[in-house]
C-alpha cells in the first residue's frame, strides 16, 4: 500500500507542482524582464534629458570641441556610451569614437523617432561597435527650435546580465517553492494514505475474525465516513458472529433437549409395552395402570410434537397473519374463566384490571389467545398456593400493553435472556413435574413478533415475575 498509493499521490502532486511552477516562473520572468527593461529605458531617458540640458548651451553656441569633451566626461561618470547628433543627423560628440570618423545618423530608427516625438528607442547591432545595443534618444529643444539629439547606448549583454540575476532569483524562489510544496504534498499524501493503510489492516484482521481493532476516525470527510462505516461493519459482524455462536449453541442445546424430551417418554413407553408383551403383569388392574401410564407419555409426546409443529407454522406464516377486530378485555375474561379450576385448586386470586377503555386491536384472535393462555398458565404453575396474579390492560395511542404479574418463585437474572428459547427450563425437574413442554414461551414470543409486537419479561427470585406484551392496534 505504502509503495503504491502514496507514490501515486506524490507523483500527481509533483507533476502539478512542476507545471504550476514552470508556468508561474515563465510569466513572472517575462513580467520582470519587461519591467526591468522599462526601468532601464526610463533611467536612460532621464539621464539623456539631463545631459541634453547640460549640453544645450554648447549646442546653441556651436562649440563642437566642448561638446565632445563634455560627452566623454559625462559618459565616464554614467558608465554609458553617449552620442550627440545635430538636427541634420551629423555626429557632434561621441564617448567611444571621434565624431569625424562616424557616418551620418539621420537614418537611425531611434533618431528618427526622437526628432518626430521627442523620444525614441531601439534595440539593434551597433554599426561601429559590432554588437547588440539598447539605444535611447531624447530631442534637445530650445524655445521651439531643435538643437539636436542626445543618444544613450547600453550593450545588451549588460542588460542580459541584469536579467539573469532576476532569472536566478526567480529560479531560486521556484526551487524553494517546489521543496515546500513537495514537503506539504508528502504530508498530505501521508494523511490520506495512513488511514487507508490502517483500514486495510483492520479489514485484514476482520477477515481473520478479529473484531477488536477499530479505525481511528480523524475527520468528517469521505475517509472519516469510510472509517466510520468500517467500524460499524466490524461491530455488526462481531454481533452477527456472536449471534451465530449463540444460535449454534442454541441449536446444539435444542437437539439435545429434543432428543431428551422425546427419548424419555419413548423409553418409558417401550419399557411398559415390553413388560406387557412378556405378560409379566398379573391382573387387569395393573395392566390398566401400565396402559394409563403409556397413554400419559404418549400424550406428552403428542403435545411436544404439536408445539414444535406450531412453532414451525408460526415461523413460516409470520407474514400472513389473518387479522380481525379483537377486544383484549373480552378475550382475557374468557381466558381467565378457563383457569377457574386451576386457580381454585391452588387457592390463588387472579384479577383483570383494565386501565383504559380503548383496548381493541386487529389481530389473529386464536393465536393471541394462545399467548395469554401460556402466560397465565405459567403464572399459576410457578406461583405458590394462595398467591396473587394481576393482569392489567393499558391502551396507548397506537398500541395496547397487557401485563401479567405474579408473586411466585421468580426467575434468576442469568436465565432471563434465554427464557424464550425452545426447551429452555430454569428448573427442568419442576417443569416436567408440572407438565410443561418447554415451548410455551417460545410460541408466545413468535406469535407476538408475528403481530409486530413486543414481549418483555422482568423477574426477581422469590418476589415474582412480570411479563409485558405490547401489540399494535392496527
Amino acid at each position: 500500500m505504502r509503495s503504491k498509493i502514496i507514490w501515486k499521490f506524490l507523483g500527481a502532486f509533483i507533476f502539478l507542482i512542476l507545471i504550476a511552477v514552470f508556468v508561474l516562473n515563465f510569466f513572472v520572468s517575462l513580467k520582470l524582464r519587461n519591467h526591468f527593461e522599462q526601468k532601464i529605458t526610463e533611467k536612460l531617458e532621464s539621464n539623456a534629458v539631463l545631459v541634453g540640458d547640460i549640453l544645450k548651451d554648447d549646442l546653441r553656441q556651436g562649440r563642437h570641441q566642448d561638446i565632445q569633451k563634455r560627452t566623454r566626461t559625462l559618459a565616464d561618470e554614467l558608465d554609458l556610451r553617449i552620442t550627440v547628433i545635430d538636427e541634420q543627423g551629423r555626429v557632434l560628440g561621441d564617448s567611444e569614437k571621434e565624431p569625424s570618423q562616424m557616418e551620418d545618423h539621420s537614418d537611425r530608427p531611434e533618431i528618427i523617432k526622437a526628432m518626430d516625438n521627442a523620444f525614441g528607442q531601439s534595440t539593434r547591432p551597433s554599426d561601429t561597435l559590432g554588437y547588440n545595443m539598447k539605444y535611447v534618444a531624447v530631442r534637445i529643444d530650445d524655445g521651439g527650435k531643435t538643437l539636436g539629439v542626445v543618444r544613450f547606448s547600453l550593450p545588451l549583454s549588460e542588460v542580459q546580465l541584469e536579467i539573469q540575476v532576476i532569472y536566478r532569483a526567480v529560479l531560486f524562489g521556484a526551487i524553494v517553492a517546489i521543496v515546500i510544496a513537495l514537503t506539504i504534498a508528502y504530508f498530505v499524501s501521508r494523511s490520506i494514505t495512513s488511514p487507508i493503510r490502517q483500514m486495510q489492516e483492520t479489514a485484514r484482521r476482520i477477515a481473520k475474525g478479529d473484531f477488536s481493532t477499530k479505525v481511528r476516525i480523524r475527520g468528517k470527510d469521505e475517509l472519516g465516513e469510510l472509517a466510520k462505516s468500517l467500524n460499524a461493519m466490524s461491530d455488526e459482524l462481531q454481533q452477527k458472529m456472536e449471534n451465530l455462536k449463540r444460535m449454534d449453541s442454541m441449536k446444539t442445546d435444542f437437539v439435545a433437549n429434543v432428543s431428551h424430551e422425546l427419548k424419555t417418554p419413548l423409553t418409558l413407553i417401550k419399557g411398559y409395552i415390553e413388560t406387557l408383551e412378556d405378560k409379566a403383569i398379573n391382573g387387569k388392574d395393573k395392566a390398566r395402570k401400565f396402559i394409563s401410564i403409556i397413554k400419559e407419555h404418549a400424550d406428552r409426546l403428542e403435545n411436544i410434537i404439536n408445539d414444535l409443529l406450531r412453532l414451525s407454522e408460526l415461523e413460516l406464516s409470520k407474514n400472513s397473519i389473518d387479522k380481525t377486530d379483537c377486544d383484549l378485555k373480552s378475550l382475557l375474561d374468557e381466558v381467565v374463566l378457563g383457569f377457574g379450576h386451576a386457580l381454585a385448586k391452588k387457592k390463588q386470586v387472579l384479577n383483570v384490571n383494565p386501565q383504559s377503555s380503548d383496548v381493541r386491536i386487529k389481530a389473529d384472535r386464536d393465536t393471541i389467545e394462545q399467548v395469554f393462555v401460556n402466560l397465565i398458565d405459567n403464572a399459576i404453575k410457578y406461583t405458590q398456593e394462595a398467591g396473587t396474579i394481576e393482569i392489567s390492560i393499558r391502551g396507548q395511542q397506537d398500541t395496547v400493553t397487557v401485563t401479567v404479574q405474579d408473586n411466585g418463585i421468580g426467575i434468576a437474572k442469568e436465565h432471563i435472556d434465554r427464557i424464550f428459547e425452545r426447551f429452555y427450563r430454569v428448573d427442568k425437574a419442576r417443569s416436567r413435574e408440572l407438565g410443561g413442554t418447554g415451548l410455551g414461551l417460545g410460541i408466545a414470543k413468535h406469535i407476538v413478533l408475528a403481530h409486530n409486537g413486543q414481549i418483555h419479561i422482568e423477574s426477581q427470585v422469590n418476589e415474582g415475575t412480570t411479563v409485558s406484551v405490547t401489540l399494535p392496534k392496527e
